[in-house]
């Protein structure tokens, strides 16, 4: 296959329109194990739900898209909330609990979403339709609007940790617990409140992913490995660890394939982790 400019261009564009989803539910992760100290396994079939609650509000109910996002976002809160109490609040500080609580909660959700939508593909309505033209080359709306959604909500997630007074005690939370506590902090408010976001975010990353590829049942398991390993790449609990790590995923995704195919593709990741943890145990922006 020829590799012209156009098809570089196209490469590019989405990739980081990837990247921008993997950041959305990456973040998400990384709220969670710096402030839960849980790894949600689950989190890819939230991100698969919040898809299918945009689907039929938009397609069935013939709401804005934007809107049913949103909406989508809040029910999806809602739930992380409900998640938190009822499932991963009994475990406490067992951390195999919390695994074994979110692979039942991952095979319940899967088996729910195969009976109650069915294993055929759909789509949601595109973020935007038409494209930018960049020096001759036509780059897709949706892509470009993609990858703005996640760094808006990247960046409003990074102004409400810094400068709120609850972002404030969930970065405290992450960084010393015992510490927290003693300064007034509840756990039992934190750990909801991180769960509602994360799955807020996962909520928008699906309808993204639904709207720039198609919607399944099982759509959650791709990106779920994805945020994992930007994790593992930018470091736990690092918010730009998250974002360079999901943005370089990305790009390698979008690339990759172009210029050395998709098996090669697909193993580059794996390989970028184990260097990174041969050099930087921590992930790039991680700390001890």
């Amino acid at each position: 296959m020829e590799i012209s400019f156009p098809l570089i261009m196209q490469a590019i564009a989405n990739g980081l329109a990837m990247g921008g989803l993997y950041i959305l539910i990456a973040l998400g992760l990384t709220l969670l194990l710096s402030i839960m100290k849980i790894l949600q396994l689950a989190h890819g079939e939230v991100y698969m739900i919040g898809a299918y609650v945009v689907y039929y509000l938009a397609v069935s109910f013939g709401l804005n898209l934007f809107v049913a996002i949103l909406v989508s976002m809040l029910v999806m809160a809602v739930l992380g909330v409900i998640l938190e109490r009822l499932l991963f609040r009994p475990c406490g500080d067992d951390y195999v609990a919390s695994i074994v609580v979110s692979i039942g909660l991952t095979m319940i959700l899967q088996s729910f979403a195969v009976s109650a939508f069915g294993l055929f593909e759909r789509s949601i309505p595109r973020l935007a339709r038409g494209a930018y033209f960049f020096m001759g080359v036509a780059v897709p709306k949706d892509r470009i609007v993609a990858l703005f959604i996640a760094a808006i909500l990247s960046t409003l997630l990074y102004i409400f940790l810094k400068k709120t007074k609850y972002g404030q005690a969930m970065v405290a939370s992450a960084q010393n617990p015992e510490a927290a506590r003693l300064r007034g902090i509840n756990p039992h408010l934190m750990s909801p409140l991180s769960m509602a976001i994360a799955c807020g975010l996962a909520a928008v990353g699906g309808a993204m992913a639904g709207s720039i590829l198609m919607l399944t049942p099982f759509m959650g398991i791709l990106p779920l490995v994805k945020g994992l390993i930007i994790i593992v790449i930018g470091g736990m609990g690092s918010l730009p660890g998250a974002i360079i790590g999901g943005i370089l995923l990305g790009l390698i995704d979008g690339i990759f394939p172009v210029f050395f195919g998709v098996v090669v593709a697909s193993i580059a990741p794996l390989l970028i982790v184990v260097i990174v943890i041969l050099i930087k145990p921590h992930g790039l922006f991680g700390h001890e």
